[in-house]
């Protein structure tokens, strides 16, 4: 029998990120005075949809983001730069400076998604 999948590879090659992009949780955050929803993000950064500001590539900006969850509320500011805007589709955000502050605002996000309700 034929394996298709085990000769499977990216059609744009591998994956060079440093860190690895999830979908879930789902983070709303607000940019700019516009609330937005994350499409994935990481432990380097973010992808938000929906995007229609005027902010470009290298532009610093604080944002203001929250776990969009009806049983908890973690929420936080973070200074992050703009890496890519796709006009009225999407804007890719790097965090400034990885701090243990955020880092463990995305350990609590993550842990209390798969908490027993």
């Amino acid at each position: 029998m034929t394996s298709y999948t085990t000769g499977y590879q990216n059609v744009r090659g591998a994956e060079r990120r440093r860190d690895r992009r999830l979908p879930l949780p789902i983070f709303t955050v607000r940019l700019d005075g516009v609330t937005y929803q994350t499409v994935n993000w990481s432990l380097g950064g973010l992808l938000i949809e929906g995007y229609t500001g005027e902010r470009m590539g290298g532009d610093t900006v604080q944002i203001d983001i929250k776990a969009k969850d009806a049983n908890a509320d973690f929420r936080m500011r973070i200074a992050v730069k703009v890496i890519r805007v796709v006009t009225a589709e999407s804007i890719a955000l790097q965090f400034e400076a990885m701090s243990t502050e955020i880092y463990e605002f995305f350990e609590r996000c993550f842990a209390d998604r798969f908490k027993r309700r």
